[in-house]
């Protein structure tokens, strides 16, 4: 958390009359492992600079986004049973954030390992896992890349979460990234993607819960996440994101604007079958399973798609 003050510190955020209004266009995040962790790796060039500010306030990111990590990763569990033959033990996490998931997956039998572009987050879910006692060959975070990111070993289920996936805008990044996925897993693995696609009316993103605010150990968050418009032809969902902190009586104001893709299903569907996945289930929020044969679209919120590799595949 001080390093968190002392990046603002250094930083325009902390001066609420600031706008972020031109911060960076995308955010790009990565995957990675081996044993845990492939010693003959180099780590990625970070251009910090081209990070959202937010991603760099880790302590505020894990408080603004906590979730549940037990009754997601119990879902994915019954996932794993229900849609694959192989023994699932070895997971990957594409932008990982501040390792939520990574603190409780091994509490589920799991070894994990969490990657993200960002170096704050990386630091945070190393000193999260220690202070868990969690060793590194049990559960580890490293900085990476999501489009093009090696591996000496391959995984049996991955997943990633909150439309993270989001930040790769371009056709051809999306691509890539489904293809290094596919080199990642094993045949018969899982790959879990949370994301919410396009609606047909866009007055159906605006949300009841576009504010809520987190209370915890003396920090106080009020934060805004509103979608305002799509550029279609761009595939561009255009997000509003505003943050309020009192964090122990010292108070700062956050406000940027984030670019993700526009998912539309059947595009979304065709990136991940040419890289040799097959979508073979949605469910949405409550867990409840929704019929792949109706229309996929963003009414339904946000969902989770398991999308399992093809045996044999060619890429």
């Amino acid at each position: 958390m001080l390093k968190d003050m002392e990046i603002l510190k250094n930083s325009s955020v902390i001066d609420s009359n600031n706008s972020y209004d031109d911060i960076m266009t995308q955010r790009v995040q990565i995957i990675e492992r081996a044993p845990l962790l492939n010693s003959n790796r180099t780590e990625p060039n970070v251009d910090q600079e081209n990070l959202y500010e937010f991603y760099n306030l880790s302590r505020y990111y894990d408080l603004a986004f906590e979730r549940d990590a037990d009754r997601d990763i119990e879902f994915f569990s019954r996932c794993f049973k229900s849609y694959s033959n192989i023994n699932i033990k070895q997971l990957l996490e594409p932008a990982c954030g501040p390792g939520l998931f990574l603190e409780h997956a091994p509490k589920h039998g799991y070894n994990i390992l969490g990657y993200d572009l960002n170096p704050s987050m990386i630091e945070f879910s190393k000193e999260r896992l220690k202070k868990c006692n969690i060793p590194s060959y049990i559960a580890d975070a490293v900085i990476g890349n999501m489009i093009n990111e090696k591996f000496d070993k391959k995984f049996d289920a991955a997943f990633i979460c909150i439309n993270s996936l989001g930040y790769l805008r371009r056709d051809d990044d999306i691509k890539l990234h489904f293809k290094n996925m596919s080199n990642c897993l094993n045949d018969g693995g899982l790959y879990i993607i949370e994301l919410s696609c396009k609606c047909d009316d866009i007055r159906n993103e605006k949300k009841i819960d576009d504010t809520w605010h987190v209370s915890k150990d003396g920090i106080e968050l009020e934060v805004l996440w509103e979608i305002n418009w799509y550029n279609l032809e761009h595939r561009i969902r255009h997000v509003d994101f505003k943050m309020k902190v009192n964090d122990n009586g010292d108070s700062f104001f956050i406000e940027e604007s984030h670019d993700l893709r526009l998912w539309i299903y059947d595009e979304f569907k065709e990136f991940a079958r040419s890289a040799g996945f097959e979508i073979i289930g949605i469910f949405n929020q409550n867990y409840e399973e929704v019929s792949i044969h109706e229309p996929i679209t963003g009414e339904l919120g946000a969902l989770f798609f398991i999308l399992k590799k093809i045996y044999n595949f060619k890429l």
